[in-house]
């Protein structure tokens, strides 16, 4: 299926732009498996990422800027319902590929050449003077980042608060998110933590005007609803992308990197080349009551700028936080297409620090480690969110790319890779069914975490001289492949993705 309305075949050959090529076909296809997928692995691993650089006349320029590309690998195993789960059943293991894009109106607009709200590092289209009289930035529509189940539906996510349903089978585009409350727009997260007490999701926005604060929220299961429960105001609020929930308490990580409210709507150019970064200010904690909605504490540390949280838990009187960390913003810079086009010849992998903050309750100084350094894009069990993990998994990239994934022990420091020799994506671990794993802990009844996960985990692939995608299936105990399905055509580097269960 065509995708614009240039009369072209798929490119033969991507050469130095694979990676951040357009894709020009749509697919629905069955793949075959390479080794033998697990007989409870029956669900949807849906990627989300951009998936056009050029349309139209014109280029895209940032990486989070490329109209949103959403992929699933359904897997159908032959073992599907086998007895222990260990065993491989009759027939051939198969692999459902679709890929779709969003149907949105940034993707209309960049197939026309246009920008139809202001991206992450595109400019806006409007006057000055249409930007006053709106008195907020349009949100953009181009849910590129994440995907989740989330208020009832299946939605892609990104910085924006407009959330695009999906059909998790087909992909097909089911239009808007209507959140139902009166919740302004505003910048926000694409990833919203579940609740380690509930079954809802954790979340918040940053409103600039006419009093800039950070409005902290929660959406319950099964309802587009946002109930707020805290607002933390700020003078210039800053770049955050995630945020991370331990026990009852929610944490902002608020980096010096910082936009005064009026240049939102006076400035020229892209949103991100108004932030200005200060040092001299230090990288704030604030630690917000769920229950309460007050303020607990708000110590500063050296300054660092965190972009995805593995996962926090609370130790007595203190929180525990692991983030992927990095020194300044340059990395945000570093993810020009131009830029990371360059990168396998140049060296440069663009990665951080995982490291581990204690922030004492009473507001006292944060103790840092490094638990591990080369790594970005860090995952945990799921089901461990806001409690005590043991294993946080990455992308490792020590020179270049990454083509490594990492499992790292927090509790040993030991750390195990597994080496894919193509471009790994974002890793997803995905618990075996009733197993007692990291859900039950080690059997000692405290219900922490065990030494050895039960599970798989989830990467896709972009190899560069097959010039194809696929997806790996690895043993999470022993970080070892089990299975691998080759997709027709090479992927764009993505985002994120989710696993989502029933075949």
């Amino acid at each position: 299926m065509a995708v614009d309305d240039e009369s072209r075949d798929r490119q033969s050959s991507v050469d130095e732009r694979l990676g951040f090529h357009s894709v020009r076909e749509e697919l629905d296809t069955a793949l075959a498996v390479e080794g033998s997928l697990p007989p409870w692995l029956d669900g949807r691993f849906v990627r989300n990422g951009p998936g056009l650089f050029e349309a139209g006349g014109r280029s895209i320029d940032h990486w989070f800027d490329g109209p949103a590309l959403l992929r699933a690998f359904g897997f159908e195993p032959s073992g599907a319902g086998a007895g222990d789960g260990d065993g491989d059943g009759d027939g051939e293991d198969r692999v459902r590929y679709v890929d779709r894009f969003l149907r949105t109106d940034a993707y209309e607009a960049a197939r026309e050449g246009r920008v139809a709200a202001a991206g992450f590092a595109e400019g806006d289209d409007r006057g000055l003077l249409d930007r006053l009289r709106s008195l907020v930035p349009e949100p953009t529509d181009n849910a590129n980042a994440d995907v989740a189940r989330l208020g009832g539906a299946h939605v892609a996510l990104t910085e924006s608060p407009r959330a695009v349903r999906f059909d998790p089978a087909t992909l097909e585009t089911l239009g808007e998110l209507d959140w139902r409350d009166d919740l302004p727009a505003g910048h926000t997260t694409p990833h919203l933590t579940p609740e380690p007490d509930g079954d809802g999701r954790v979340g918040y926005l940053t409103t600039f005007l006419p009093r800039a604060s950070y409005r902290l929220f929660r959406v319950p299961a099964g309802e587009p609803r946002r109930e707020e429960f805290a607002r933390v105001p700020v003078d210039e609020p800053a770049y955050m992308h995630s945020l991370a929930v331990a026990d009852r308490f929610a944490v902002l990580v608020e980096p010096p990197f910082a936009i005064p409210p009026h240049r939102v709507l006076t400035g020229d150019g892209p949103l991100l080349d108004r932030y200005e970064w200060h040092p001299q200010r230090g990288t704030r904690f604030v630690v917000v009551d769920r229950r309460t909605g007050a303020v607990v504490c708000e110590p500063r540390t050296a300054p660092f700028l965190p972009f995805h949280h593995a996962n926090a838990s609370r130790d007595g009187d203190e929180l525990v936080l692991d983030t992927v960390a990095f020194d300044s913003p340059s990395v945000l810079d570093a993810m020009y297409v131009e830029e990371m086009r360059a990168r396998p010849r140049d060296g440069d992998g663009g990665a951080g620090e995982l490291r581990r903050y204690r922030v004492p309750l009473s507001g006292a100084t944060p103790r840092t480690e490094t638990l591990a350094t080369d790594v970005a894009m860090p995952a945990t069990d799921e089901r461990r969110t806001g409690r005590r993990h043991r294993h946080v998994y990455a992308q490792r990239a020590a020179d270049g790319p990454a083509t490594e994934v990492v499992r790292v022990d927090v509790e040993t420091g030991a750390v195990r890779a597994w080496d894919a020799d193509a471009y790994v994506s974002e890793p997803v671990f995905v618990p075996r069914p009733d197993a007692d794993g990291e859900n039950d802990g080690d059997g000692d009844g405290d219900g922490g975490p065990p030494s050895t996960p039960d599970g798989a985990v989830l990467v896709e692939l972009l190899d560069p001289d097959r010039e194809r995608s696929a997806v790996a299936v690895l043993d999470a105990a022993g970080m070892t492949e089990r299975a691998r399905a080759w997709a027709p055509h090479a992927l764009p580097f993505g985002f994120h993705g989710a696993y989502l269960d029933g075949g």
